[in-house]
């Protein structure tokens, strides 16, 4: 008789613990997907589903473990436990797909203000990103090789939403000179969101011995606007990196942790200072259509000057400095929207530095351009081989890959 009733008080313990095996057994990356939709799965719907696998399961170890304790004796109390438990592995389980999860990739620099975590590995924007022991995306620099190439740039050149390190520009400019018999290691130095004033830091600090003969540097509009948002320049923003960014550990990759860290931010976004200075802030688009506006000719000549200052840290290295100008997609639809590109190329040939406009030379390779991005700055594969043709072609073009 107690034997018997010791397995009828074990069994909401027991039950619950069936309902999380079969709801992790049941979770997985094609589920989640087809319960909340794609979109809502941008941090990667297999890094959510097995988060939520272990969850699961653990909670299951968990309530059997307690089924043979004598808290199972008391119905009241097993019946608050496992409502506890279950409220917190379901919305752990649940949320996920709507809050989403930030990323270990990148770390607080206090000079640069992010940069990549050297070997890392997670998910961002969908991908799975790996690091290599500098905090570079793709392979580490070799030893015995003839030259380098060094790629500076945003999330342009780190490869957002690639999901393969060959489908980076670098990757595929270094395939497209082995093609024509040159072996030469193109080494990307891309972090999302860096503008030419962090590249220069960077390349003063750690790029520069990397001793690569040629340093691309890759401009993209948004690197004239954002950075008038960071709090180090005056804005009142940490940077999309960080705000999406955590430590390693378990815990601070649970759900629970991601919402606190969306609240604690979402808390900070309504002052009415931080807010008043968003509605101010330029954007793309305004300085595209509007340049002669005081707020697009100061930020346009805060651009110039930080360039220079990077071209002139590359060629006191004895490294060539080569622009290269990408578009955003707008510019392929608006006549009359090319006058950035047209402006940097007016000034390198005033300082005698090579430039490249891949907008231009994508318009002229193929006539439907707005198929060759993910979005409107972001170059798909096949966007990223075309504009590797274009730097390729440069780089043999002008001798500056033997």
């Amino acid at each position: 008789m107690a034997a018997r009733k010791d397995t009828i008080e074990r069994r909401p313990f027991l039950a619950a613990a069936a309902l999380c095996v079969a709801l992790g057994l049941a979770c997985s990356a094609s589920t989640l997907g087809a319960a909340f939709g794609y979109d809502l799965l941008a941090d990667g719907a297999e890094d959510l589903a097995s988060r939520g696998r272990l969850l699961l399961f653990c909670a299951a170890g968990v309530l059997v473990g307690l089924s043979l304790t004598p808290l199972a004796r008391s119905r009241r109390l097993s019946v608050s436990l496992i409502t506890g438990l279950l409220v917190l592995i379901g919305f752990e389980a649940l949320a996920a797909p709507f809050i989403g999860s930030d990323t270990t990739l990148f770390l607080r620099d206090p000079e640069l203000g992010w940069r990549l975590r050297p070997d890392g590995d997670d998910d961002w924007l969908g991908v799975r990103v790996r690091t290599n022991a500098l905090g570079m995306r793709g392979d580490e620099p070799q030893v015995a090789v003839p030259q380098r190439v060094l790629f500076l740039g945003d999330s342009v050149v780190f490869g957002a939403f690639l999901e393969s390190d060959s489908d980076t520009i670098s990757a595929r400019t270094e395939a497209r000179l082995l093609d024509e018999g040159l072996a030469a290691q193109c080494l990307n130095g891309g972090v999302g969101g860096w503008a030419p004033w962090q590249e220069r830091r960077w390349y003063e600090q750690e790029g520069a011995a990397l001793d690569a003969g040629v340093v691309t540097v890759h401009l993209v509009l948004n690197d004239v606007t954002e950075p008038l948002a960071l709090a180090s320049l005056g804005g009142t923003e940490e940077g999309f990196q960080l705000d999406r960014a955590r430590a390693p550990g378990l815990f601070a990759g649970t759900t629970w942790a991601t919402a606190l860290r969306r609240w604690r931010r979402s808390v900070r976004g309504d002052d009415p200072r931080i807010a008043a200075a968003r509605d101010e802030a330029l954007g793309v688009y305004e300085l595209l259509r509007s340049p002669s506006l005081p707020a697009s000719r100061a930020a346009w000549a805060r651009h110039l000057d930080e360039l220079g200052q990077l071209v002139a840290a590359i060629q006191s290295r004895g490294a060539v400095p080569v622009v290269v100008s990408h578009p955003y997609t707008v510019q392929f639809e608006v006549p009359g929207l090319w006058w950035p590109q047209d402006a940097v190329a007016a000034w390198c040939e005033g300082r005698s530095v090579r430039h490249l406009d891949v907008g231009r030379y994508i318009a002229s390779a193929r006539p439907d351009p707005l198929n060759a991005y993910h979005d409107a700055v972001h170059p798909n594969p096949e966007g990223t081989a075309l504009i590797a043709d274009a730097l390729a072609g440069l780089l043999l073009g002008e001798g500056l890959v033997q």
